[in-house]
Parts: C-alpha cells; sequence; structure tokens
C-alpha cells in the first residue's frame, strides 16, 4: 500500500480515521466530476449549429415531428398515430348525458348553471316550469333521450298556478290477461304522476306512472274490477278523481291434470294426487263417478272405504270465477286386504 494512504488522519467531529478511507472515496469522485465535465463537452459539440444545445423546429422536422398546435403526428417503419381529441363516444348513462347536453347548451348561449339545474329537474322527473321545459327538449333534441330509465317526457307545471291538477280523462282499457287489466288516459298538464284506485278498495292505490299507461297486476281471472285515477304534481297534492271504468280479466285456461297417482294405500283409505295445473284455486274429485268433496291442494285423502276393494278416482282444476276444466283421465286404486 502507498506510504501517503498509510497511518491516520484527524477529522473534526469523528475522531481519528485511517487515511484510506479518506482518500479513495475523494479519489472516486474527482473522476466522476472529470468524467461528468467531458460528457458534456462533447454534447455541446454535437449540437446542430447556432442551437445553443437545443433542438429547433426545423431539426424536429428532419426527425418527421409536427410542431404545429392542437395535434401530434409521429411516423415509423410500422405505421403512424395521430391523436386531436375528436373521436365520438356513446352516451352510456344520465350523468354523461347531462355533461354532454350542459357543454352542447352553454356554447349556444344558454347559462351552465341554469342548464345544469333545470337537467336535474328533468331526471327527477318533477314538473319544469317554462324555461326549464324548453331546455329539456333542446338538450333531447341534440343528444336524444337520456340512455336509462326510458321513455322521457318533459313534464311541465300547471299553467294556473293554484297547485291544483285537473281530473284524467278519457280513461279506457286497452288491453288485460287472466292476471293483468292495463289502462290509459289523457296526460293533465303539471302532473308529476300518476296513481291509480280500485273503487272496491276506497283511496288505497294499486300502481303508481309517470306516464299515461298504468297496469293493475296481480288480478282473478275471469273477474271485474272498477278503477280509477288521479294525477299528482310537484307539491304531492292529488289532482281530481278521474270516472270510473270497469276492466274485467281473461278467462283462464284450465288444463286437464296429469300425474294423478295413489300412495299412502291401507286397508280402508289411500291418497290421491296430480301434478298442480296454472290458474286452478282449487280441484273437484270423483270417487267411482260421483263427485265428492273439493280440495283447494292438488291432493285429496279418501277414507272409510273397504279392504281389497278397487276404486275409480277422477280430478278436475277449478277456480271460484269460472267452470272447471276438464277431467283427468282416472285411475283404479286398490286397497289392501
Amino acid at each position: 500500500m502507498p506510504e501517503f494512504l498509510q497511518g491516520q488522519a484527524d477529522v473534526p467531529g469523528v475522531g481519528k480515521v485511517k487515511k484510506r478511507y479518506i482518500a479513495i472515496p475523494a479519489a472516486l469522485a474527482a473522476a466522476y466530476v472529470g468524467w461528468r465535465w467531458y460528457q458534456s463537452s462533447r454534447s455541446e459539440a454535437d449540437a446542430p449549429a447556432g442551437s445553443d444545445g437545443l433542438y429547433s423546429s426545423d431539426d424536429l422536422s428532419d426527425y418527421g415531428l409536427s410542431t404545429t398546435g392542437g395535434s401530434s403526428t409521429v411516423t415509423g417503419n410500422t405505421g403512424s398515430t395521430s391523436t386531436d381529441a375528436t373521436s365520438d363516444t356513446t352516451i352510456d348513462d344520465n350523468a354523461e348525458w347531462t355533461r354532454e347536453s350542459v357543454e352542447y347548451l352553454t356554447n349556444m348561449g344558454y347559462d351552465g348553471s341554469v342548464v345544469a339545474g333545470a337537467l336535474g329537474e328533468f331526471l327527477a322527473r318533477r314538473a319544469l316550469d317554462k324555461t326549464e321545459a324548453t331546455i329539456a327538449r333542446a338538450a333531447m333534441a341534440a343528444k336524444g333521450e337520456p340512455p336509462v330509465n326510458r321513455p322521457w317526457t318533459v313534464i311541465e307545471e300547471a299553467a294556473t298556478g293554484t297547485g291544483t291538477l285537473a281530473a284524467p280523462t278519457n280513461l279506457r282499457v286497452s288491453a288485460h290477461t287472466d292476471s293483468t287489466i292495463t289502462l290509459q288516459f289523457d296526460k293533465v298538464d303539471g302532473a308529476l304522476h300518476y296513481r291509480l284506485y280500485r273503487s272496491d278498495l276506497g283511496e288505497e292505490p294499486i300502481g303508481d306512472s309517470y306516464d299515461t299507461t298504468v297496469i293493475a297486476k296481480g288480478l282473478t281471472p275471469n273477474k271485474s274490477y272498477p278503477f280509477f285515477v288521479r294525477a299528482f304534481g310537484t307539491t304531492g297534492k292529488a289532482g281530481g278523481k278521474s270516472s270510473v271504468v270497469t276492466g274485467k280479466t281473461d278467462a283462464v285456461k284450465l288444463t286437464k291434470p296429469t300425474g294423478l297417482k295413489a300412495s299412502s294405500i291401507t286397508r280402508t283409505s289411500f291418497r290421491a294426487s296430480c301434478t298442480a295445473v296454472k290458474g286452478a284455486t282449487g280441484y273437484r274429485w270423483k270417487l267411482d263417478g260421483k263427485q265428492v268433496a273439493p280440495s283447494d291442494a292438488p291432493y285429496r285423502d279418501f277414507t272409510g272405504l273397504k279392504p281389497n276393494s278397487v276404486h275409480s278416482v277422477e280430478v278436475a282444476a277449478d277456480n271460484s270465477t269460472q267452470a272447471p276444466g276438464p277431467w283427468s283421465t282416472p285411475i283404479k286404486p286398490r286397497t289392501k286386504k
């Protein structure tokens, strides 16, 4: 080891330290500084003349790079890519529809905060004043209906401003099944939504609608029901009562029961059961050609029979509001000896 690296040196605040622990790191640091200076001088020598080490627009053009604002173009051996932030996007939800509409109408001269407020009221399905209604219609004309919870209609406040809405008119039955009745009526100005009632149940609503069609559900087949409708505004106050209209459900088609079988057979009894029939509220039974007491479920127990006797059993689906369906194919179980 060289003599100048031997021995110790007194370092203030540290104490005695071997000389080689000081000299070697210092030499390495000096070498690094010298290398960085050399690299810097080489970079300046290679830079384009007159550029002070910076690339000019002409230099960028030599490398195929655009220097115009607003877009960039990159070319190479594998093709090219351009970006200009002008690609169309699909409006997927109501929040995006609102943003697009606010931006569009603001560019058309509307106040952005007024537009945002009006569209918020519109999406909440509240009755709108004239200005809000105009904004909502303009937004739909430009961007279409909001994509979620369609259909959308503009609901305007009642022109009178009294808060009392007129009664819906022209209430009528437009469709019916064996368990539903669909009703339609004319629009009431200023209405936010409508409620459907059955006269036989008083003022207890059985359905709501935001348009002029409402469906009564869960009804009994082949039965008549009386209905009326009321309109409701932003205050929650009910409007006038419409006229009462009667609608009738369709009769259900009761099919012939299948899967009839006997089980739990003893010397004096057995159980007969079948597959449940859609629309049936009960079942009629025949034992040895004669009708016996009906059942609510698709099975019945037969008791008090003689041992080792054969019996004929048939079943038909029933409904309290119409005639029973066809009788099943009979079975002939035998009691035990």
